[in-house]
């Protein structure tokens, strides 16, 4: 019983924190329920590296001229 317990928190604490995320960046909720960590985690690393900041990569040169 104890492990079904923390097994339900972990899920729900899960749960909460990607509802933080916008509706396009959460995973499917067949993966969530039934996927593994591993893949959870892949598809997350999927989704922010293609959604990357593009001005993030701006380089400012700092000569005057």
């Amino acid at each position: 019983m104890p492990y079904t317990i923390s097994f339900v928190i972990r899920k729900r604490q899960q749960l909460d924190s990607l509802n933080e995320l916008p509706k396009e960046k959460r995973p499917p909720d067949l993966m969530f329920w039934d996927g593994t960590p591993e893949e959870l985690e892949s598809w997350l690393d999927n989704v922010f590296k293609k959604n990357k900041d593009p001005i993030s990569n701006i380089v400012i040169d700092n000569v005057e001229g």
